[in-house]
């Protein structure tokens, strides 16, 4: 995966909803993956999902609009997991702060198959902080202001998900002007990592 150019790729962009910040005391209660490929959304995964312990504290209620309702009838994380580990398959995950969800998505794996998410993954947080140091703030609500990205639902999985593909797709854009294509350079951007520049040169239109 890492030697593919951008174009050949497939990127997983995803977010989840949660019940709190750590995954050691708190759960997935939404989970949205936009599967992309040439730059086009080719599939779709969405779920809300039913905490194990039965409610939705009313301050994340209030942060997302996700009610107890909501989620009475819905999968559990047992249920709704292999569905996605299969969806997330040979892709590349892509997500704003990435840590936090890697963080509960790895917690859910390694208790369900024992071994962490073997993706490999890209924090568009991460690679607005090095593409982007301009900009003051690297939320997503901000970056997408700065980029003018319609944002409609402010704390929903999807929403999120759309608004950080489409944000993805600027940074790509702004990268390829630099010569920069390959999957590697995304990863060694995102990991904090310098590029070897010798064979980068910017390509004026």
């Amino acid at each position: 995966m890492y030697n593919l150019t951008i174009e050949e790729a497939t990127f997983l962009i995803l977010d989840l909803e949660t019940t709190g910040l750590n995954p050691a005391n708190s759960e997935i209660i939404e989970i949205a993956a936009l599967k992309v490929e040439g730059g086009v959304v080719v599939d779709k995964f969405h779920t809300l999902v039913k905490p194990s312990i039965g409610f939705i504290p009313p301050n994340i209620t209030k942060l997302t609009g996700i009610t107890n309702a909501l989620v009475v009838d819905k999968p559990t994380i047992k249920e709704v997991f292999p569905q996605f580990l299969e969806f997330s398959e040979n892709s590349i995950i892509v997500a704003h702060n990435a840590q936090f969800d890697l963080s509960f998505l790895n917690a859910v794996s390694y208790q369900l198959t024992g071994k962490t998410i073997q993706n490999p993954v890209l924090c568009t947080q991460t690679l607005a902080k090095r593409l982007f140091p301009d900009i003051p703030s690297k939320s997503l609500v901000s970056l997408a202001y700065h980029f003018n990205i319609p944002y409609h639902k402010k704390h929903r999985a999807l929403s999120d998900a759309e608004v950080t593909f489409e944000l993805f797709k600027k940074m790509i854009e702004y990268l390829y002007r630099f010569n920069i294509n390959k999957v590697m350079d995304l990863v060694r951007l995102s990991n904090g990592k310098d590029l070897n520049q010798t064979s980068k040169r910017r390509r004026y239109v």
